[in-house]
């Protein structure tokens, strides 16, 4: 035996021994000693890319096609280390070299398209894949891969009829299932998908992939439990897996299971501590669970692992707002809003937490960006209207208000808010018509007849306000703010008796209602009625000691009454809490006078 042929047969022991370094050294030998040996350069070839030196080996075939332009097994293994450093479009050129030079080279028509389909070619990629087959009409691999092609050109019918073909050829038919059910659950047809799968299984039972495919064809159809059986399945053969004990914990979240969705999640976290989506998951089911601070800490690591993850964003934000944080949760949403400075939604809801702070001027900026990005939406009109409101701004607030309605002719809310605005202006004509408006589209609704009860009332028709009010009681008879400002109205008309059984009716309904207790003592006061009228001020005092009206009410009752002791203390409990009231400064001068002037002798 020559030293070239003692070279190569050392290269091919070494192989056969899993060698690769030794084949290496055997085959540079052999070139070495025969270097117009194309054999021995494309078995060098192989063993660099075992290796894992795929330029190396392109290095030796390109020697190897200036020795031997026509040989076409050459271009095939160029072809393959190209593939192997992602060199695409040059490896598609080698393989089409290789199957010029051979027709009927199956594999390198194979391999075109499978170089062609890596860079988004999936026409030209389909076609080399039907020739592969045409060559070998039971290639499983070229079946796979064409079936793949037409999936992603959106032909799901064309895919499903070349996985229905390989069932009957393919040398292993559970892959022609899975690949089957895959393309029939892109089809929506979860059932049928589901079906496949289950062949599958049968035939591959410990493969872990067909389980999980199960699983979500089943979530599709809503059979959860079933799919946590698919899911738990498939987790025993990959038990390191993250991603099969999420979809665990995201199913069984769906089933309302929070305390074992949680468990699996943990364990998910614990496998991939890093992956942002399933400490977002774990977030959502403590939130479900009712468990928010730790469902705030979690969606913060969800962030904190992926700050542009926006889903996390929100729900923090809406989380923050449950628990009544809304400095925090204003602040969650302006970083959203750095990360997606277009999105309507997110400038929206800011404004909404800015305007529960009642930073209105903010609030209004928010939202007026809100409704400079999506400017047809009915409802980022409506939300600005009422900031403007309650910012005083009542006439930039119509404005919005009216282009809401005009955009939504049916929204109530933004009619009633309309008519209020127009109330607050004074306008109470226009209040009327815009209530009147809004009851035709909702006529049983008691808010808006207590509002067209108060724009009459304040245009002096007293009778039909009464009517109006009395109409909101029928509709909701624990309408306990509809009482008081019936009271009210009873009262300035003198009508005691009626005044004082819709302020009762009213604390029938909450005894511990400030505003019915405080207008109450007013009324008793004016009919002499003062120790009845003491008592329902104290009580009044006793729910909210800051009631300004209830104070003054009192001072006058105790000073008629001549409880000049009593009245000091009074005066004395509201400088407690605004040394500077003025008012509360004078009537404990005049109490002290009053009780001086008392304690001279006649």
């Amino acid at each position: 035996m020559g030293e070239f042929d003692a070279w190569c047969a050392r290269g091919r022991t070494a192989v056969r021994n899993g060698r690769f370094a030794d084949a290496e050294t055997a085959y540079r030998a052999a070139v070495s000693a025969a270097p117009g040996s194309l054999k021995a350069r494309l078995e060098l070839s192989v063993v660099l890319r075992r290796r894992r030196k795929p330029a190396e080996a392109e290095a030796v075939l390109t020697e190897a096609l200036a020795l031997d332009s026509g040989s076409s097994a050459a271009f095939f293994e160029l072809g393959v280390a190209l593939f192997e450093q992602a060199k695409f479009a040059e490896a598609v050129r080698a393989f089409g070299d290789a199957a010029r030079l051979r027709p009927d080279y199956a594999r390198a028509h194979l391999n075109v398209g499978l170089a062609l389909e890596r860079q988004g070619q999936y026409g030209e990629a389909e076609a080399a894949f039907r020739e592969a087959l045409r060559l070998r009409p039971n290639d499983p691999v070229a079946l796979a891969n064409l079936g793949t092609v037409l999936r992603r050109q959106r032909r799901t019918a064309d895919a499903e009829t070349v996985y229905r073909e390989a069932l009957g050829s393919t040398a292993d038919p559970a892959i022609g299932h899975a690949e089957l059910g895959r393309v029939l659950f892109e089809q929506r047809r979860y059932a049928e998908a589901a079906t496949a799968f289950r062949a599958a299984i049968l035939l591959h039972p410990q493969d872990a992939r067909s389980h999980v495919r199960l699983g979500l064809a089943l979530e599709r159809q809503g059979k959860l439990s079933e799919a946590v059986t698919a899911y738990r399945q498939a987790s025993r053969f990959r038990p390191m897996d993250a991603r099969i004990h999420e979809r665990i914990g995201a199913a069984l979240k769906k089933r309302s299971r929070y305390a074992e969705a949680a468990e699996a999640l943990r364990h998910a976290m614990s496998l991939a501590p890093t992956n942002a989506h399933v400490h977002y998951q774990f977030g959502v089911v403590l939130e479900r669970q009712g468990r928010f601070e730790e469902a705030v800490a979690a969606f913060r690591e969800t962030i904190r692992h992926q700050p542009d993850h926006i889903p996390a964003h929100v729900t923090l934000a809406t989380t923050l707002r449950r628990l009544g944080r809304w400095t925090e949760e204003a602040a969650v949403y302006a970083d959203a809003i750095g990360l997606r400075p277009d999105d309507a939604d997110l400038h929206a809801e800011r404004g909404l937490a800015l305007g529960i702070l009642g930073d209105y001027a903010q609030a209004v900026e928010a939202l007026r960006l809100a409704v400079a990005l999506r400017p047809e939406d009915s409802e980022l009109h409506y939300e600005l209207g009422v900031a403007l409101g309650r910012h005083g701004k009542h006439a930039e607030a119509e404005a919005a208000l009216r282009e809401a309605i005009r955009l939504q002719p049916r929204s109530v809310k933004a009619r009633a808010n309309l008519a209020l605005g127009l109330g607050r202006q004074g306008r109470h004509a226009e209040a009327e018509a815009a209530y009147r408006e809004a009851l035709i589209l909702r006529p049983e609704h008691p808010a808006l007849r207590r509002g067209l009860g108060v724009s009459l009332y304040w245009q002096g028709r007293y009778d039909e306000a009464e009517a109006a009010f009395a109409d909101a009681i029928l509709l909701k008879p624990d309408y306990i703010r509809v009482h008081c400002d019936l009271g009210e109205m009873l009262a300035e008309q003198r009508r005691f008796g009626e005044a004082e059984a819709a302020y009762h009716r009213a604390l029938a309904l909450d005894p511990a209602h400030v505003t019915a207790h405080a207008a109450l003592a007013g009324l008793l006061l004016v009919q002499g009625r003062l120790a009845e009228a003491e008592r329902h001020c104290r009580e009044a005092l006793r729910h909210d000691p800051a009631l300004a009206r209830a104070h003054f009410t009192l001072w006058e009752v105790l000073e008629r009454q001549g409880k000049y002791a009593d009245l000091e203390e009074a005066a004395l409990g509201v400088l407690a809490l605004r040394p500077d009231h003025a008012d509360a400064q004078a009537r404990l001068a005049r109490a002290r006078a009053l009780r001086g002037r008392a304690a001279r002798p006649a």
